[in-house]
């Protein structure tokens, strides 16, 4: 059995950690389905990659995959759009705006809540930052009296939003763009899980159109299975360029040729499967199972207000009569790993998120029914257990 070492002390990226050792892991939010399955020719096709990687020039290679990416995503103010780097990871991404917006001393606005690591990672790079309501991005009156009250100078969003769901439709996203150029507000856009969108959503050209100081970054990461060689587009407008690829510069001289390569390939090999269809398709199927299983648990699936095919699931567990962190102990003992939802709150997560867990569910296609079956079991176990007194000797705070 596996239990949570000082669990009260850790933060979401440890609680994934601990899941890369159990059995049945659902905790992470990367893409783990089978890549021999889904893309079998892409595996194959492994040395024609490298050499078209080698031949490549790093620049050209950058911009081809910025075009497919776009294509793909049908974001034709992407495919247009110049000023662009090339991080390996979205939390890289996200470190290089920390530090540009310390060096503009930016009091910048984080939704809440959102994956803890965000503002770990502004945190670290010592910006001030504000907890903004998710529900406040819903009504743009209450918005502009927000950004206006606490002096923000930049706006971080996470579109579509994990753990909730949460999306900024092209409606939403015009007017929030027009007001953040109104108010001279720099938006931020995370969008990592933009694949999840139901209605794909071009916020460049929103964003361009309005005049608004953006960045927007992307990741690879949460789609395709390459054992997390991935890649995350960082993108900005023209009066921030300058100054962001400096700093980039100063930490990367390039991205990897050869993961940009088999990137392309896995996009390409989505496409002809039907793109996002396709993988929307697998979602839905995972998310059937997940459904079906909770039936007579005392667990149930949190719909978000807004449309999205989210590849996360947001679990109301207040029926358990267990606190998030008791109950993520408690699946520990049946070597189930989810994420407790207290962290999302990076802000007020003493108070919030305490009945709520996150599961994943682009698993292996071979582990991701066992697991689901594994929790159930566990949670069907929680009378008993209490019984037994195991949660208050295992799992009390």
């Amino acid at each position: 059995m596996n239990f949570l070492p000082d669990y009260k002390k850790q933060s979401l990226t440890e609680h994934e950690v601990f899941g890369l050792s159990v059995k049945y892991n659902l905790a992470d939010g990367h893409s783990y389905i089978s890549a021999k399955t889904h893309f079998r020719g892409v595996l194959f096709n492994l040395p024609d990659l490298w050499d078209s990687a080698v031949e490549t020039p790093i620049p050209q290679m950058e911009v081809a995959f910025k075009g497919v990416f776009a294509d793909y995503f049908s974001l034709p103010g992407l495919k247009t759009h110049k000023h662009f780097s090339v991080c390996p990871t979205a939390s890289n991404s996200i470190d290089i705006v920390g530090a540009w917006a310390r060096s503009k001393n930016l009091r910048v606005g984080l939704v809440e809540p959102t994956f803890d690591n965000l503002a770990q990672l502004l945190r670290r790079r010592e910006v001030t930052i504000e907890a903004v309501p998710e529900n406040v991005f819903y009504n743009l009156g209450l918005l502009e009296d927000f950004v206006q009250d606490k002096k923000l100078d930049a706006l971080f969003m996470v579109n579509p939003n994990n753990p909730t769901g949460f999306v900024s439709d092209a409606v939403m996203m015009k007017s929030i763009a027009e007001l953040c150029s109104r108010l001279n507000v720099i938006l931020i856009l995370d969008t990592s899980f933009r694949f999840c969108h139901e209605h794909p959503i071009d916020e460049y050209t929103i964003l361009i159109e309005k005049g608004a100081s953006f960045i927007v970054l992307e990741d690879t990461g949460k789609q395709w299975p390459t054992l997390d060689a991935k890649a995350s587009l960082l993108s900005y407008s023209e009066d921030l360029a300058q100054d962001i690829r400096a700093i980039y510069e100063e930490i990367y001289l390039c991205s990897s040729n050869f993961v940009l390569r088999v990137i392309i390939a896995f996009i390409e090999a989505t496409l002809k499967r039907g793109g996002l269809d396709y993988m929307h398709s697998i979602i839905s199927k995972n998310t059937e199972t997940v459904r079906s299983q909770l039936i007579g648990t005392r667990v149930s699936i949190e719909t978000p207000l807004s449309r999205s095919v989210m590849t996360v699931m947001w679990l109301n567990i207040k029926r358990t009569g267990l606190s998030d962190l008791e109950l993520t102990d408690y699946l520990a003992s049946y070597d189930v790993a989810v994420l407790p939802g207290r962290y999302f709150y990076w802000n007020s997560h003493d108070l919030a998120g305490h009945d709520r867990i996150r599961i994943s569910l682009l698993k292996p296609d071979d582990q991701f029914g066992p697991s689901i079956s594994r929790l159930r079991h566990a949670l069907l176990e929680i009378e008993s257990a209490k019984g037994r007194n195991i949660s208050a000797e295992k799992v009390s705070e």
